[in-house]
């Protein structure tokens, strides 16, 4: 069972921001009305999410299961979108 650690709230623009996970389970929900939230693990590679290389949570979306990550890169296609970070451990 799936047990909640935290919530972040993440105000994105068009510039990357890093979010520590530390290997835990999280979730991840896109509650702007028209920009799309783009992310990916970052600790693979060092390289910053972007539309090209990251994952895409369309307007108003989360992903649909917990993924698992130690720090993931997280940009918006606009400014002030706001998104929140479930971070979870089992437990």
């Amino acid at each position: 069972m799936l047990k909640i650690v935290k919530t972040q709230k993440i105000t994105l623009g068009t510039s990357a921001q890093s979010v520590k996970v530390n290997g835990l389970a999280f979730m991840l929900e896109n509650l702007s009305e028209s920009a799309v939230v783009y992310f990916k693990e970052k600790s693979e590679d060092g390289v910053s999410a972007s539309s090209s290389n990251g994952f895409a949570v369309p307007a108003g979306k989360m992903i649909p299961q917990p993924l698992v990550a130690m720090e993931l890169s997280v940009v918006s296609s606009a400014a002030n979108t706001d998104v929140r970070v479930m971070i979870l451990d089992f437990g």
